[in-house]
């Protein structure tokens, strides 16, 4: 990753005084000023177009933070999903099936000992499980987990 430290900011800038000048300097850091100007305008512009358009966008550092870090979204989002599931059922609203069944494709807990773990995973003694060691067993009528997605 591009990391700059003062020392090399100092020797890029004393290489821009050399190449263009002292004459031409200014000049050069107006247009560059003014660019930057125009790129902030119309991030704005777009933003506020974009925001216009889809008014339920989060905050943009939200998006940011999302885009840094897309685990740490995941679990704020499946948080607030099961708060919302919760809250549901103490409506006495359930969303599916009856009371005392377990959801659809809910099956019991795996195994302790390392059974159940996807192939390769590690095992509690820290070695890696063995292939089609806790695979998981598939219900009838149902599509196998696309690949693609592990």
């Amino acid at each position: 990753m591009l990391s700059l430290s003062p020392a090399k900011l100092l020797v890029v800038l004393v290489i821009i005084l050399i190449v263009l000048g002292p004459d031409k300097l200014p000049g050069m850091a107006r247009q560059i000023g003014a660019a930057w100007h125009d790129f902030r305008l119309w991030r704005s512009k777009l933003e506020t177009d974009v925001r216009g358009t889809f008014p339920d966008l989060p905050p943009t550092h939200e998006v940011a933070r999302a885009v840094r870090s897309p685990l740490a979204f995941l679990d704020r989002l499946a948080d607030e999903h099961e708060k919302t599931q919760s809250a549901g059922e103490g409506n006495g609203t359930q969303p599916t099936g009856s009371p005392g069944t377990p959801a659809p494709g809910a099956g019991p807990p795996p195994p302790a000992g390392g059974a159940g773990r996807p192939n390769g995973a590690i095992g509690d003694n820290g070695r890696a499980a063995p292939r089609g060691a806790g695979a998981p067993s598939q219900a009838p009528g149902v599509a196998p987990d696309d690949p693609s997605m592990n």
